[in-house]
C-alpha cells in the first residue's frame, strides 16, 4: 500500500505533508510498490524506506490536488517508478531542491543502468549542494558503496564495449564527483 511507503520515506519533518499525500493518492488511485525490497538509508537523524521499485500507471492527475511540497514528495517517490522515461523526467524535477530527504532519490538513480538518467545528473551536478551529499555519503557508507558497485556492474555488463575506459562512462563521472563532495568536505573540516 502506498500510503505507508509514503509515511516511511520521508523525514519526520514532513509526517503532514506525508500523510496528506498519502490521502490524495489513496482517493484517486492505487499504486503497486515491489514489497519486496526497499532502501534504506539514513537522513540526518532518521531512517527512511523508500520503495525499490513503484508501478503506477494513474500518476499525473494526482499533481492537480497536491501543495508545492508534497508535488515534491511525490516526484521523489516517482524517481522510484518502473517505467524509466518517468523516473528521469521526476528526477528532473527534484535536482534542484536543496533539501536533505531528496538526496537519496537522487543518489539512488545514480546506481541505475538507464544512461540517459546518468547524463542528466552529471548536466546537473553543478546544482547540487556539496554538504548535502557530503554528509548523506558520511551517513550511508555502505549504501554508497553499494551504489557504486551496482553502477559499475551495469556499465560491466552493458556499456563495457560504448565506453572501453571508466572516465568516458557518465556513471563513473558523477558518482567520483559525488564522492568528491565528501572527500573537499573532509579536508576542510578542522
Amino acid at each position: 500500500m502506498m500510503m505507508q511507503l509514503a509515511h516511511r520515506a520521508f523525514p519526520s519533518c514532513l509526517e503532514q505533508e506525508a500523510k496528506a499525500l498519502d490521502q490524495v493518492m489513496g482517493q484517486l488511485h492505487q499504486a503497486r510498490v515491489a514489497t519486496h525490497r526497499f532502501i534504506e538509508v539514513r537522513v540526518g537523524e532518521e531512517e527512511m524506506v523508500i520503495p525499490y521499485r513503484i508501478y503506477d500507471q494513474g500518476y499525473e492527475g494526482v499533481f492537480a490536488h497536491l501543495t508545492e511540497t508534497q508535488s515534491i514528495l511525490y516526484s521523489c517517490l516517482l524517481t522510484r517508478h518502473h517505467d524509466g522515461h518517468v523516473r528521469q523526467r521526476h528526477l528532473e524535477r527534484i535536482l534542484s531542491v536543496r533539501k536533505p530527504w531528496v538526496v537519496p532519490f537522487m543518489v539512488q538513480l545514480t546506481g541505475e543502468y538507464v544512461i540517459q538518467i546518468l547524463e542528466t545528473v552529471e548536466m546537473h551536478l553543478p546544482m547540487l549542494d556539496p554538504a548535502l551529499y557530503s554528509r548523506f555519503i558520511r551517513d550511508n557508507q555502505a549504501y554508497f558503496q553499494t551504489m557504486e558497485a551496482r553502477m559499475i556492474s551495469y556499465w560491466d555488463c552493458y556499456y563495457r564495449r560504448l565506453y572501453k575506459h571508466p572516465s568516458d562512462y557518465f556513471g563513473f563521472r558523477v558518482l567520483a564527483k559525488i564522492r568528491g563532495f565528501s572527500e573537499r568536505s573532509e579536508s576542510s573540516t578542522p
